[in-house]
């Protein structure tokens, strides 16, 4: 009896995982279909764009494709609001985690992040120019260490080519001359003389609008989450766009650090028009008088015509929701990937205009001369450098700053 009722159990297991296989199938299916559809509604919103109406088209869009979340979010702000020791202590931790850093200080942190692309450069260097003698191979030597940090080679050999230049007319007359000289270089190629801007300054239109953009695994969603925890520890109201839409991680990512700090997030279905939650989380921030909106949209690689024209499409929906925006246009690059950051940083801006780009990943790397050739190059600012996994290692950057912490040791 005993044996036909386990065989019963087994035959009953059986239908069960072939049942539940036949609905995960059309789950799977379903699921497609709805992308596709997605899809079919970005390419028809994306042609509308070249009529006089497609503003209201796509504010309609925008209010139809997240009014849950909106709801959800208004809700949520009434229930803290109400609760103001809940909310005073949230903010304490979250204060807690991104203290304030002061940058006109010796940054020992950022020292310590390029202690690879230091050891890397400066060794080579100093194994050169501790022959006491300078000739034409220890140039030639400067130039290829240079190169290995990924200076590039074009600003390599035009710092090297003006040392050459002083050292024939006798002007370097020894090691320390010629360090000191390629410090000035650097330093001017970085632009020190410069008033270094404060990358999170408020004021002007409000909300403030930051648009983040870049390829795929560069630390983006992550590196919006530490801007809204420096943005937060100096008491900013923030509101964060889940504007990548593709990958449904990215929007769960943003949420845990819309908890961590504090700030508001307005997201979309998966699968939604980015460009429409983005004008979404816009016209939320206004209702609630944000000061901030910090934008995520999906990494998308540069050399794709048609992924780089849906993000000029979501560029555009922020100057839908307020004239003149976004105020920034930030791209985020890895640092690790060396002269293709450059390259990336080429092409998205000539797409979007960048305002400013962001390094991540500089620790990790012996690749950090790439921020000089970036700033040489595109004459763009850098506005931050990440050299470690806590929201204060992402540093504001200081051009002077960084050249002190290259040159040091």
């Amino acid at each position: 009896m005993q044996v036909e009722q386990i065989r019963g159990l087994i035959v009953i297991g059986a239908v069960f995982a072939v049942a539940l296989m036949f609905i995960l199938a059309l789950v799977a299916a379903r699921r497609r279909r709805r992308r596709d559809f997605a899809e079919e509604e970005q390419r028809d919103a994306l042609e509308a764009r070249e009529h006089p109406e497609e503003s209201a088209a796509l504010a309609r869009a925008a209010q139809n494709a997240s009014q849950d979340a909106i709801a959800d979010e208004e809700d949520e702000a009434e229930e803290v609001a109400t609760d103001a020791v809940a909310q005073q202590a949230a903010l304490a931790e979250a204060a807690h985690e991104r203290r304030t850093v002061d940058l006109r200080t010796d940054d020992a942190v950022l020292q310590q992040g390029l202690e690879r692309t230091r050891t890397s450069l400066w060794g080579k260097v100093a194994g050169l120019l501790g022959k006491g003698t300078i000739d034409a191979t220890v140039l030639d030597g400067l130039e290829e260490a240079l190169i290995t940090a990924d200076v590039g080679v074009g600003l390599a050999s035009k710092l090297v080519d003006e040392l050459r230049a002083d050292w024939k007319a006798k002007k370097l007359d020894g090691a320390a001359a010629v360090r000191a000289a390629l410090k000035a270089r650097v330093a001017q190629a970085m632009g020190v003389e410069e008033a270094s801007a404060d990358p999170l300054a408020l004021g002007g239109a409000k909300p403030r609008i930051i648009l983040f953009v870049g390829v795929n695994g560069v630390g983006k969603t992550t590196t919006i989450g530490k801007v809204a925890a420096q943005l937060r520890g100096r008491g900013a109201s923030v509101v964060l766009a889940a504007g990548d839409t593709f990958r449904a991680a990215a929007a769960e990512q943003l949420s845990v650090w819309a908890d961590r700090t504090g700030a508001k997030i307005v997201r979309g279905n998966e699968g939604a028009d980015p460009a429409s939650v983005v004008f979404n989380a816009l016209e939320h921030a206004k209702a609630h008088d944000a000061d901030v909106v910090l934008c995520d949209t999906a990494g998308r690689l540069h050399t794709k015509t048609e992924l780089m024209d849906e993000i000029k499409k979501v560029q555009r929906a922020c100057g839908k929701a307020r004239p003149g925006a976004p105020d920034e246009t930030w791209l985020v690059v890895d640092a690790t990937t060396g002269q293709n950051a450059l390259q990336q940083a080429r092409e998205f801006n000539q797409v979007l205009g960048l305002t400013g780009v962001i390094l991540t990943k500089l620790d990790g790397t012996a690749k950090g001369g790439v921020v000089i050739a970036i700033r040489d190059a595109l004459k763009i600012p850098v506005r931050f450098v990440g050299v470690g996994e806590k929201a204060e290692d992402l540093r504001p950057f200081d051009a002077r700053q960084f050249v002190e912490a290259l040159f040091t040791g």
